[in-house]
């Protein structure tokens, strides 16, 4: 098994097994999901389930990611899922890192102007 098929496979036990679902639900409250920007529909279906999204008493996800990264969509990756993620789980805090400690400000020009081109960017402006 490859790790796609790991995915399938655990979230095909979950979704058959709601006493093996309610228990994982339950025992985990926090769950936190780097590089969200990266993520595919089967490991968005997953987290949705894996949180309890539709049980009334979902865990407390953090997604971190960064739309204009998002570079694997070759492997499937949907940037989508963060504009979903932020609709679906009703985000009521989006912190947006816009604040760039490396680079000068010409060159954040010119990436602004670069990103602003991305069709599906939930949008935000890097700056010094």
């Amino acid at each position: 098994m490859d790790f796609g098929e790991l995915m399938l496979r655990t979230y095909e036990l979950m979704r058959d097994q709601p006493a093996l679902r309610q228990h994982y639900q339950q025992r985990f409250r926090h769950i936190l999901v780097d590089e969200f920007q990266d993520t595919n529909k089967l490991q968005y279906l997953w987290l949705k389930m894996f949180a309890g999204h539709d049980t009334g008493h979902p865990s407390a996800v953090l997604a971190v990611g960064d739309d204009d990264q998002s570079i694997y969509a070759f492997r499937g990756a949907q940037v989508g899922n963060m504009a979903d993620f932020e609709r679906e789980f009703r985000v009521r805090h989006l912190i947006k890192l816009e604040r760039n400690y490396r680079s000068f400000g010409n060159i954040l020009d010119a990436a602004n102007a670069l990103i602003s081109h991305n069709s599906r960017r939930l949008g935000k402006e890097l700056r010094t």
